[in-house]
Protein backbone atom coordinates (compact mmCIF):
# COMPACT_ATOMS: atom_id res chain seq x y z
CA UNK A 1 0.00 0.00 0.00
CA UNK A 2 1.48 3.33 -1.08
CA UNK A 3 1.70 6.11 1.44
CA UNK A 4 0.41 9.51 0.41
CA UNK A 5 3.70 11.41 0.35
CA UNK A 6 5.22 8.70 -1.85
CA UNK A 7 2.46 9.23 -4.41
CA UNK A 8 3.17 12.98 -4.28
CA UNK A 9 6.86 12.37 -4.98
CA UNK A 10 6.26 9.91 -7.81
CA UNK A 11 3.47 11.89 -9.51
CA UNK A 12 5.24 15.25 -9.41
CA UNK A 13 7.74 14.47 -12.24
CA UNK A 14 4.97 12.93 -14.33
CA UNK A 15 2.89 16.09 -13.96
CA UNK A 16 5.90 18.32 -14.60
CA UNK A 17 6.34 16.71 -18.02
CA UNK A 18 3.11 18.43 -19.09
CA UNK A 19 4.21 21.93 -18.07
CA UNK A 20 5.15 22.74 -21.71
CA UNK A 21 1.65 21.69 -22.81
CA UNK A 22 0.03 23.93 -20.20
CA UNK A 23 2.31 26.83 -21.12
CA UNK A 24 1.49 26.34 -24.81
CA UNK A 25 -2.23 26.55 -24.10
CA UNK A 26 -1.54 29.63 -22.01
CA UNK A 27 0.60 31.51 -24.53
CA UNK A 28 -1.39 30.79 -27.71
CA UNK A 29 -4.76 32.11 -26.40
CA UNK A 30 -2.88 35.02 -24.78
CA UNK A 31 -1.26 36.20 -28.02
CA UNK A 32 -4.44 35.84 -30.06
CA UNK A 33 -6.59 37.42 -27.34
CA UNK A 34 -4.33 40.43 -26.94
CA UNK A 35 -4.55 41.09 -30.67
CA UNK A 36 -8.33 40.63 -30.83
CA UNK A 37 -8.81 42.46 -27.53
CA UNK A 38 -6.84 45.45 -28.85
CA UNK A 39 -8.98 45.58 -32.01
CA UNK A 40 -12.16 45.37 -29.93
CA UNK A 41 -10.85 48.15 -27.68
CA UNK A 42 -10.21 50.37 -30.71
CA UNK A 43 -13.77 49.78 -31.94
CA UNK A 44 -15.32 50.40 -28.53
CA UNK A 45 -13.45 53.67 -28.03
CA UNK A 46 -14.57 54.95 -31.44
CA UNK A 47 -17.88 55.91 -32.98
CA UNK A 48 -21.03 54.02 -32.05
CA UNK A 49 -21.88 52.25 -35.30
CA UNK A 50 -23.07 48.73 -36.17
CA UNK A 51 -19.61 47.28 -35.54
CA UNK A 52 -19.50 48.94 -32.12
CA UNK A 53 -22.76 47.33 -31.04
CA UNK A 54 -21.77 43.96 -32.52
CA UNK A 55 -18.50 43.76 -30.58
CA UNK A 56 -20.24 45.11 -27.47
CA UNK A 57 -22.68 42.20 -27.64
CA UNK A 58 -19.74 39.82 -28.13
CA UNK A 59 -17.98 41.20 -25.05
CA UNK A 60 -21.15 41.15 -22.93
CA UNK A 61 -21.91 37.54 -23.81
CA UNK A 62 -18.44 36.15 -23.10
CA UNK A 63 -18.02 38.20 -19.94
CA UNK A 64 -21.47 37.28 -18.70
CA UNK A 65 -21.46 33.50 -19.12
CA UNK A 66 -19.31 30.84 -17.38
CA UNK A 67 -16.12 29.83 -19.15
CA UNK A 68 -16.89 26.13 -18.71
CA UNK A 69 -20.27 26.58 -20.42
CA UNK A 70 -18.54 28.40 -23.30
CA UNK A 71 -16.04 25.56 -23.58
CA UNK A 72 -18.83 23.00 -23.88
CA UNK A 73 -20.72 25.16 -26.38
CA UNK A 74 -17.65 25.40 -28.61
CA UNK A 75 -16.69 21.73 -28.17
CA UNK A 76 -20.15 20.39 -29.02
CA UNK A 77 -21.52 23.25 -31.11
CA UNK A 78 -18.65 24.02 -33.49
CA UNK A 79 -18.73 20.55 -35.11
CA UNK A 80 -22.47 20.99 -35.69
CA UNK A 81 -21.85 24.37 -37.32
CA UNK A 82 -19.12 22.99 -39.59
CA UNK A 83 -21.32 20.02 -40.47
CA UNK A 84 -23.75 22.45 -42.13
CA UNK A 85 -21.03 23.15 -44.69
CA UNK A 86 -20.15 19.46 -45.03
CA UNK A 87 -16.97 19.64 -42.94
CA UNK A 88 -16.37 17.05 -40.23
CA UNK A 89 -14.18 18.33 -37.41
CA UNK A 90 -15.18 15.82 -34.74
CA UNK A 91 -11.75 14.19 -34.93
CA UNK A 92 -9.88 17.46 -34.44
CA UNK A 93 -7.66 17.78 -31.40
CA UNK A 94 -9.37 18.98 -28.22
CA UNK A 95 -6.75 21.72 -27.98
CA UNK A 96 -8.27 23.47 -30.99
CA UNK A 97 -11.66 23.77 -29.31
CA UNK A 98 -10.04 24.93 -26.07
CA UNK A 99 -8.10 27.67 -27.86
CA UNK A 100 -11.21 28.90 -29.70
CA UNK A 101 -13.36 29.02 -26.56
CA UNK A 102 -10.63 30.50 -24.38
CA UNK A 103 -9.65 33.13 -26.94
CA UNK A 104 -13.24 34.33 -27.27
CA UNK A 105 -13.57 34.56 -23.51
CA UNK A 106 -10.16 36.04 -22.74
CA UNK A 107 -10.20 38.64 -25.53
CA UNK A 108 -13.44 40.11 -24.19
CA UNK A 109 -11.84 40.68 -20.78
CA UNK A 110 -8.62 42.00 -22.30
CA UNK A 111 -10.56 44.53 -24.38
CA UNK A 112 -12.28 45.91 -21.29
CA UNK A 113 -9.01 46.19 -19.38
CA UNK A 114 -7.36 48.04 -22.28
CA UNK A 115 -10.38 50.30 -22.75
CA UNK A 116 -10.39 51.25 -19.08
CA UNK A 117 -6.63 51.85 -19.13
CA UNK A 118 -6.88 54.06 -22.21
CA UNK A 119 -9.62 56.16 -20.65
CA UNK A 120 -7.56 56.53 -17.48
CA UNK A 121 -4.52 58.04 -19.19
CA UNK A 122 -3.55 61.46 -17.90
CA UNK A 123 -4.14 63.65 -20.95
CA UNK A 124 -1.42 66.01 -19.73
CA UNK A 125 1.04 63.26 -20.58
CA UNK A 126 -0.14 63.30 -24.20
CA UNK A 127 0.06 67.09 -24.32
CA UNK A 128 3.57 66.86 -22.92
CA UNK A 129 4.46 64.53 -25.75
CA UNK A 130 3.30 67.08 -28.31
CA UNK A 131 5.15 69.83 -26.46
CA UNK A 132 8.51 68.11 -26.93
CA UNK A 133 7.93 67.77 -30.67
CA UNK A 134 6.26 64.38 -31.12
CA UNK A 135 4.01 63.94 -34.14
CA UNK A 136 0.59 62.29 -33.69
CA UNK A 137 2.09 58.98 -34.82
CA UNK A 138 5.05 59.29 -32.45
CA UNK A 139 2.85 60.42 -29.58
CA UNK A 140 0.54 57.43 -30.07
CA UNK A 141 3.32 54.82 -30.06
CA UNK A 142 5.71 56.53 -27.64
CA UNK A 143 3.21 57.91 -25.13
CA UNK A 144 -0.37 56.62 -25.51
CA UNK A 145 0.41 52.95 -26.09
CA UNK A 146 3.09 52.61 -23.37
CA UNK A 147 0.94 54.44 -20.80
CA UNK A 148 -2.10 52.36 -21.69
CA UNK A 149 -0.08 49.18 -21.28
CA UNK A 150 1.43 50.44 -17.99
CA UNK A 151 -2.00 51.13 -16.50
CA UNK A 152 -3.42 47.86 -17.85
CA UNK A 153 -0.58 45.56 -16.73
CA UNK A 154 -1.78 44.90 -13.14
CA UNK A 155 -5.21 43.83 -14.40
CA UNK A 156 -3.70 41.92 -17.33
CA UNK A 157 -1.54 40.07 -14.84
CA UNK A 158 -4.61 39.04 -12.86
CA UNK A 159 -6.35 37.92 -16.06
CA UNK A 160 -3.30 35.90 -17.08
CA UNK A 161 -3.24 34.14 -13.72
CA UNK A 162 -6.96 33.42 -14.03
CA UNK A 163 -6.33 32.05 -17.53
CA UNK A 164 -3.66 29.70 -16.19
CA UNK A 165 -5.90 28.48 -13.39
CA UNK A 166 -8.86 28.21 -15.73
CA UNK A 167 -6.90 25.90 -18.02
CA UNK A 168 -7.29 23.23 -15.35
CA UNK A 169 -10.84 22.53 -16.62
CA UNK A 170 -9.62 21.70 -20.14
CA UNK A 171 -9.31 18.03 -19.21
CA UNK A 172 -13.12 17.73 -19.32
CA UNK A 173 -12.96 17.78 -23.14
CA UNK A 174 -9.98 15.42 -23.32
CA UNK A 175 -7.07 17.88 -23.34
CA UNK A 176 -4.15 16.33 -21.47
CA UNK A 177 -2.20 19.03 -19.67
CA UNK A 178 -1.10 19.12 -16.03
CA UNK A 179 -4.61 18.64 -14.68
CA UNK A 180 -5.46 16.14 -17.40
CA UNK A 181 -2.45 14.07 -16.43
CA UNK A 182 -3.37 14.34 -12.74
CA UNK A 183 -6.85 13.02 -13.55
CA UNK A 184 -5.34 10.00 -15.33
CA UNK A 185 -3.02 9.23 -12.41
CA UNK A 186 -5.96 9.39 -10.00
CA UNK A 187 -7.93 7.05 -12.26
CA UNK A 188 -5.07 4.54 -12.42
CA UNK A 189 -4.92 4.43 -8.62
CA UNK A 190 -8.73 4.29 -8.43
CA UNK A 191 -8.92 7.45 -6.37
CA UNK A 192 -6.38 6.36 -3.76
CA UNK A 193 -4.25 9.25 -2.55
CA UNK A 194 -5.90 11.68 -4.94
CA UNK A 195 -5.34 14.57 -2.54
CA UNK A 196 -1.58 14.07 -2.89
CA UNK A 197 -1.75 14.04 -6.66
CA UNK A 198 -3.86 17.19 -6.63
CA UNK A 199 -1.43 18.77 -4.18
CA UNK A 200 1.44 18.05 -6.58
CA UNK A 201 -0.55 19.70 -9.39
CA UNK A 202 -1.33 22.67 -7.12
CA UNK A 203 2.37 23.19 -6.38
CA UNK A 204 3.17 23.27 -10.10
CA UNK A 205 0.36 25.74 -10.81
CA UNK A 206 1.58 27.89 -7.92
CA UNK A 207 5.12 27.98 -9.32
CA UNK A 208 3.80 28.94 -12.77
CA UNK A 209 1.68 31.68 -11.20
CA UNK A 210 4.73 33.01 -9.38
CA UNK A 211 6.59 33.11 -12.70
CA UNK A 212 3.76 35.08 -14.32
CA UNK A 213 3.79 37.58 -11.45
CA UNK A 214 7.54 38.04 -11.84
CA UNK A 215 7.31 38.64 -15.59
CA UNK A 216 4.49 41.17 -15.26
CA UNK A 217 6.19 43.00 -12.39
CA UNK A 218 9.30 43.39 -14.53
CA UNK A 219 7.17 44.61 -17.44
CA UNK A 220 5.45 47.16 -15.17
CA UNK A 221 8.79 48.62 -14.10
CA UNK A 222 9.86 48.77 -17.76
CA UNK A 223 6.79 50.71 -18.92
CA UNK A 224 6.89 53.08 -15.93
CA UNK A 225 9.80 54.95 -17.50
CA UNK A 226 7.57 56.28 -20.28
CA UNK A 227 5.52 58.34 -17.88
CA UNK A 228 8.60 59.91 -16.38
CA UNK A 229 10.05 60.62 -19.82
CA UNK A 230 7.27 62.99 -20.87
CA UNK A 231 6.84 64.93 -17.63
Amino acid sequence: MWRGHELFITSFPSLAEFIPVTIFYLIVPTIISWIIGTLICIVRTGKKNILYYAVSLFVSFFRGTPGLVQLYIVFFGLPELFAIFGVNINAWDAGFFYVVATTANFSSFVSEVLRGAYQAIDKDQIDAGYSIGYSRFECFFKVTVPLTVKIALPNLKNLEIDLLKGSAVAYVIGLVDIMGRASKIISVHRGYGQIWVLLAAAVIYFLLTTLIEYIFNRATRHFSKYEVAVK
